[in-house]
């Protein structure tokens, strides 16, 4: 009997020291978290999101801007873990539990005033609308030491704010070229239109000169200051007045089709520039180099600069690329920078050597006394029979 319990507590000492090893080991976790304040919408964060889990995107980065303290074989395992997913979680403007608590007068109010907010930005072309969905993200890092934990945290910002700038950086060199094939699609059209319309207001006002020379008295008594002449309504007014409105409508199409000569010598000044930027985008491989290179297209089509009409266009597109590094490269900071946690993740150590002398003591007692506890169940299957 003595020998049996002696045996049970040297496997006990055995399990301890099994799961020291582990504790210590394999299952030594330390987890940082930090909160990146970024301003995105659902659509936005999606996109920079599937890029961001891209294991292969990852490694490009990871060897352009290598994690601190890791060695080859690290790094590895961080690229296997960010294509998980699990290391990134949006913030929301109003999380489920701000929604319980807030009155709803309050939260009433704060989606009116959101709701203000797009729609003055739809109004003004030049105002981006606010990304109101999220506020930021929370990165998470697991590493075998705390240090190690923080650094990997922080190098998970630099790599989200990267792939958030290559990201918008490609949408928006998408939105120029799918502009100058829209407006190259439709210019002819618009042309055509306006041509026609001034044919229509001259054939007007030869009829309206015929009519006020035929009846000059009617132009003597008309004086009053023609405003706005609608189709509906110009039948009531005399024919001086129309013949005013149809001439100014044919200066007012004229205008319009000098502004679209304008627009049409902007955008085939902008698709030479768009396949460039395309090509160039093409070879990039992080977010700041997408930045550097599209600024180095635009620079130099700014050397091809002949009118006032393309330095306007290529000022637009600078200021497309500024926002963009100004909002995803600059503004963005750690609301809550990656701590380095004081103590490991569960199971901890001690919980491991725990379990693990327990499981071995149970495991070795039971093959110890397995003739009893066989006889034990016999007897119990007859008395239940």
């Amino acid at each position: 009997m003595r020998r049996k319990v002696i045996v049970v507590l040297l496997a006990a000492l055995a399990g301890a020291g099994i799961g020291a090893a582990l504790g210590y080991g394999p299952l030594l976790r330390y987890k940082s978290e930090g909160v990146l304040s970024v301003e995105m919408g659902t659509a936005e964060y999606r996109r920079i999101s599937e890029l961001a889990n891209d294991s292969s995107t990852a490694r490009r980065f990871a060897k352009l801007v290598p994690p601190k303290g890791l060695d080859a074989g690290e790094i590895d395992r961080l690229v296997r873990e960010v294509a998980q997913g699990d290391w990134q979680k949006p913030v929301p403007r109003i999380s489920k539990a701000d929604a319980r608590e807030l009155p709803d007068l309050l939260l009433q109010l704060e989606q009116e005033r959101e709701k203000a907010e797009r729609d003055r930005a739809q109004d003004d072309p030049d105002r981006r609308p606010p990304a109101n969905v999220y506020l930021g993200v929370r990165l998470t890092a697991i590493a075998p030491t705390p240090v190690e934990a923080a650094n990997v945290a922080t190098w998970l910002g630099a790599y989200f704010k990267d792939m958030a700038t290559l990201s918008a950086v490609r949408q928006q060199v998408s939105a120029w070229t799918a502009e100058n094939r829209q407006f190259s699609d439709r210019a002819s059209e618009r042309r055509l239109k306006y041509q026609f319309d001034i044919e229509q207001a001259q054939v007007r006002a030869t009829a309206l000169k015929k009519v006020i020379a035929a009846y000059p008295d009617s132009a003597r008594r008309e004086a009053s200051q023609v405003v706005d002449v609608r189709k509906d309504n110009e039948k009531f007014m005399s024919p001086m007045a129309q013949l005013v409105a149809a001439e100014s409508e044919v200066i007012t199409i004229r205008e319009k089709i000098q502004k679209l000569d304008r627009e049409l010598q902007q955008q085939s000044f902008m698709k030479a520039l768009t396949v460039e930027a395309a090509s160039a985008l093409a070879q990039v491989h992080s977010g700041s180099d997408s930045v550097v290179r599209i600024s180095a297209v635009i620079s130099e089509f700014n050397k091809k600069i002949k009118t006032d009409a393309e330095r306007e266009k290529l000022s637009t597109l600078t200021a497309d690329i500024s926002v963009i590094t100004a909002r995803f490269l600059s503004q963005p900071q750690f609301v809550a920078e990656p701590s380095v946690p004081d103590r490991p993740e569960r199971p901890r150590p001690l919980m491991a050597i725990v379990l693990m002398a327990v499981l071995a003591a149970l495991l070795s007692a039971m093959f110890l006394w397995r003739d009893t506890l066989l006889k034990a169940l016999l007897i119990q299957g007859k008395n239940k029979a």
